[in-house]
């Protein structure tokens, strides 16, 4: 038997970075190239979640990452090797200082997921 989780996802490409020294989440609008010399460079125009809400980051540990989705807010343009990794953003579904449109972070997504969700089965 699976289990089936809905959320409002969509189609989105989100991702960690490293941008002007700290550690951002962000959502890609576009990736481009531009040619610089004789080189060929990849950047992406970014749309940067908010800092993490320090409360809920403190009281759980840093388990539980919940930011704020600003949408064109702040927009940046980054090379695409400041990319850490591909992350989830999913809707939190509580009002955390008074905001909505905030999301928790789901990192290292994949498989395992999947592979949990069968040993439920063969109970």
């Amino acid at each position: 038997m699976h289990h089936l989780i809905e959320f409002d996802l969509h189609l989105r490409n989100l991702i960690q970075i490293l941008h002007e020294g700290y550690i951002h989440f962000a959502e890609v609008r576009f990736y481009f190239t531009k040619t610089l010399g004789d080189m060929s460079r990849a950047f992406a125009l970014v749309s940067i979640y908010s800092p993490p809400d320090e409360y809920l980051l403190r009281h759980s540990n840093t388990a539980l990452v919940v930011c704020r989705y600003r949408g064109e807010e702040i927009l940046a343009v980054i090379d695409v090797k400041s990319i850490l990794s591909v992350v989830a953003m999913v809707p939190f579904p509580f009002i955390v200082g008074g905001r909505g449109d905030q999301h928790f972070v789901i990192e290292k997504i994949g498989l395992d997921v999947l592979e949990a969700d069968d040993s439920e089965d063969d109970e």
